[in-house]
Formats: structure tokens, sequence, C-alpha cells
């Protein structure tokens, strides 16, 4: 009899960035082995904090994707954020994830599996797993009370010590976690979790990245081919501090043939949009569509990360699997010694956050220096296939959840 698994995650498909992508790859892996796989989880919301329109047919209630069945909880999404609506959205969450697997949910179930960054998909994982009576294991894909000060969240500390408090609990509730980085195993531990109950698996690459030919991929875009074209992908919200990319491209308005794309969307893009309207060297677009986001990388001379100065160990960016695979040369503005440095170091241009002189003199000098940037473009492709590989990760998990399993006949 195959074993039925619940999934408690306030990030799934058809979400296309960040968290969403593992959540939905770890469902459809372990319906791939024969497990039987539930998913409690929200709306769709993130990155655009809204409900898109062409979401809009996407219900609360139960729903069937590829044979997993999907419980969506309505709740409360904030345009903007602070201390007092991220409590609210979290509030929300809770109060609504909670009723809708009171209202929709069996019995039957072996494992629960539930995955932070918010608290409220821990506590409802907690929640059920001990009312249920069966092993709990956590996804530690990044961290609330640490994202709420790093990230620049005005009033960030306040709800810091609070969900820091919280996130404790739920880790102390946890027969076996997953954390992505050493950084944030660190954290864990820190919370006086035993060493043995915490397992590193490094986000793998979920989306399948093709090569293509860089002149092509242009003409996808009706970007020219005698330009140095930088790309930035994903999440545009407070953590990535995109305002220091702003300030580089206006060191840079000397340099017309070096151009600047930050494509995605997020609660700051409203802001961007408006920092950037009058510059010729830098544009705010839409996300494109994942059918599309090979060409885009591929239409790149070199693909930036940017994090806030202060983002030391929360997380690591999502978008980095898919830019090593992309085969193209990766630029990080990042905190020195934080998650995404350490993990760059080596196989990666870096360069300190929250300095948009030196940024701008870095993608300066890198586009005049084709060596350096052919150099790094075989870093990173060969640092992926040897570490990053999707089915060596995918493997990975499901040793790990096979394992929560025993627990339950021992």
């Amino acid at each position: 009899m195959s074993k039925k698994v619940l999934l408690v995650t306030t990030n799934y498909w058809p979400e296309p960035t960040g968290i969403a992508i593992y959540t939905t790859d770890l469902a459809q892996n372990l319906k791939t082995r024969g497990f039987q796989i539930s998913v409690v989880t929200s709306l769709p919301h993130y990155p655009w904090w809204r409900v898109p329109d062409e979401f809009d047919k996407i219900m609360e209630g139960r729903s069937f994707l590829s044979g997993i069945q999907i419980f969506r909880a309505r709740h409360w999404i904030p345009p903007t954020m602070n201390t007092l609506k991220r409590i609210r959205f979290e509030f929300s969450l809770w109060w609504n994830l909670r009723r809708i697997s009171k209202n929709y949910l069996s019995k039957d179930f072996d494992i629960v599996i539930a995955f932070i960054p918010t608290v409220a998909a821990g506590i409802i994982g907690k929640s059920i797993a001990k009312r249920l009576r069966i092993p709990f294991g956590l996804v530690v894909q990044d961290l609330s009370g640490a994202g709420a000060k790093q990230s620049g969240l005005r009033g960030g500390a306040i709800f810091s010590k609070l969900a820091q408090f919280v996130e404790g609990k739920v880790f102390q509730s946890a027969d076996a976690m997953v954390v992505v980085s050493p950084a944030m195993r660190e954290v864990v531990v820190a919370h006086g979790i035993p060493a043995e109950r915490v397992n590193q698996v490094t986000n793998y690459s979920a989306k399948q990245i093709t090569i293509l030919e860089t002149t092509s991929a242009r003409a996808k875009f009706g970007w020219a081919t005698d330009e140095f074209i930088v790309i930035h992908t994903g999440n545009i919200g407070a953590k990535q501090d995109l305002e220091n990319v702003v300030r580089s491209a206006e060191i840079l308005k000397n340099s017309p043939k070096i151009k600047i794309y930050l494509i995605g969307h997020g609660n700051q893009e409203s802001k961007l949009k408006s920092m950037c309207r009058d510059k010729k060297n830098i544009f705010v677009l839409p996300a494109v569509s994942e059918e599309d986001y090979s060409a885009l990388l591929s239409a790149a001379d070199l693909l930036l990360i940017n994090e806030r100065i202060t983002q030391i160990d929360m997380s690591l960016p999502s978008k980095l699997t898919s830019y090593l695979f992309s085969g193209k040369p990766v630029l990080a503005s990042a905190p020195p010694n934080g998650a995404t440095w350490k993990f760059l170091d080596g196989i990666a241009e870096l360069v300190e956050a929250g300095n948009p002189m030196a940024l701008a003199q870095r993608i300066e000098e890198l586009s005049e220096n084709p060596t350096k940037l052919k150099e790094l473009s075989d870093l990173g492709y060969i640092f992926a296939k040897e570490n990053l590989d999707a089915e060596k990760g995918r493997q990975k998990y499901l040793d790990w959840v096979n394992a929560l399993l025993k627990l339950k006949s021992s």
C-alpha cells in the first residue's frame, strides 16, 4: 500500500519562482515514486503580492493536479509590507490554513512535511502531525525571523523576535529537518536542535535550463547584439535591494553599451519602475514564461544577484541554480561571509553588497574582459553539473522522506 504524505506550504504551483518551485517539485517527485500526495496551501500570490488575473479561477477548496490532491485556503495578501502587515499576513495564513485543514482533511496520513519561511505553515504542520500522532518533517527554505531583521522591513526587529521564538518552537517539534545551506544549519542548531536531526540538501536545479545561442535568444526580446546585457531575474522585493543596482546604472550612464534588465515582480516593483523611468540603461520588465526563461538567461552577457547588506544567513536565492546551469557568468553583490557569498566563492564574481560604485566598476571591468567572462561561465557550469543535479537532489529528499516514514513504525 502506498504511503500517504501531507505537505503544508504557503507557496506552491502555479507560483513561478522562489520556494514554490521546490515544494511543487517535491510533491511531483514523490508522486512519481508511488506516494499518495496531498498539499495544504494558499492562493498563488508570490512574487506579485496579489493573485494575478490569470490565476483568478484558482479558488479556495479542493482540486487535483497530476494526481496530487490540493487544498487551498483564501487569505489576506498585503500589497506592501511592514511589521503590522506581516503579523496580520501570518495570522491570516494560520487561521485559514487551519480552517481548511479542519474542513477538508481526513485523518489518513503517514507523515506531515511543512515548509518554512512562513511561520504559519510550520505551526499548522506541527498541529496536524501532533493531532494524528504521526512523524513531522520540516523543510527550512528561508527564515522568517532572520528575514524580517535582515531584509530592511520597517519595524522588523519586533517581528523578528516574535518569529524567531515561534520558529524555535516549530524546530523543536520536528522529528527531522532539512536546511538548504550551511549558514542556515548553524542557525537551526543554535536553537538547540541536535545536529543529527538536521539534514542539508542544497537546492538543485528544478527548472530545466537549455543553453541557447545568444544572438537568436536576444532576437526573441528585441535586444541588440552589440550591447553588454546584465540581467537580474526573480523577486523584486526588499531583500534584493535593487535600488543599489539603479544607483550603479546611474554611475554607468556614460557606458551606453551596458544595459541592465530587472525582470520579475514583487512589492518593490512600482518603486523601481519609477526610479528607472527616465533612464536609458536600466529597465524593469515583467517576468517571462517558464518556456522563455532559458532564452532569457541565454540572452545575457552577465547574470546578476543583488542582496541587502544585512542579509547574512536567511536564505539562498532560488535563481542561483538556474543561473549556474545557464552557462553564463554570475556576478553577486552580497554581504561578505553571508550565505550567498560563501556559496558562490570561487565560482562567481563577488562584490560587497550596498556599494553601487563597486558594483558599477565590476560590471564595466567584466564588460571589457571576455576571457574572465568565459572563465566564470565554465566555473559556474562545472559546479552546477557536479553539485546541483536535479536527480541527485530528488534522491536525497526521497531518502529523507523514507527515513521519516520509518519513525512511524518504530
